[in-house]
């Protein structure tokens, strides 16, 4: 009896300790996961972070082309003012017509550039999301299969 009873109590502590060795392994490769997708998420954000700057880049650069040609364009309709003849006046109102058209011509130029930059940033900030979020499914998947393996190793034992 006292043998039966030693043999009972070594298989119980034989499979507590394996459950507990399951249990360990599912939690290890739990914070695996995490830390996996962890990394994942902050390389996305740094790569949605880089977007945005560049983002910001472009239309600042484009803020800088439209002041400009508008200060080209300002330039020119100044000289009718100086104008002191009619001849001048009408010339410089044509000249003047010329350059905020061009000016406007630019402005457009360089807005529709920082827009198509936007629009590529969005879209990089975007996949880059989306590998993220791949990666972290990936990451839980590895997770969840280690810690059913363990069940199924401590469940055998």
């Amino acid at each position: 009896m006292k043998k039966l009873v030693a043999a009972l109590a070594s298989a119980m502590l034989v499979t507590t300790v394996f459950a507990q060795t399951a249990t360990t392994d599912a939690g290890k490769a739990q914070l695996k996961a995490n830390q996996q997708k962890a990394e994942a998420q902050a390389t996305a954000n740094q790569k949605k972070a880089d977007a945005q700057h560049d983002a910001a880049k472009a239309q600042a650069s484009a803020n800088e082309d439209k002041a400009s040609a508008q200060a080209d364009a300002n330039k020119e309709a100044a000289k009718v003012a100086q104008a002191t003849t009619p001849e001048q006046a009408s010339g410089a109102r044509g000249d003047a017509a010329k350059a905020q058209a061009k000016a406007n011509k630019k402005k457009h130029s360089a807005q529709s550039k920082a827009d198509k930059k936007k629009q590529d940033a969005a879209k990089d900030a975007d996949v880059a999301q989306a590998k993220a979020d791949k990666q972290k499914v990936e990451a839980q998947s590895d997770a969840n299969k280690a810690a059913a393996d363990a069940k199924i190793d401590a469940a055998k034992k």
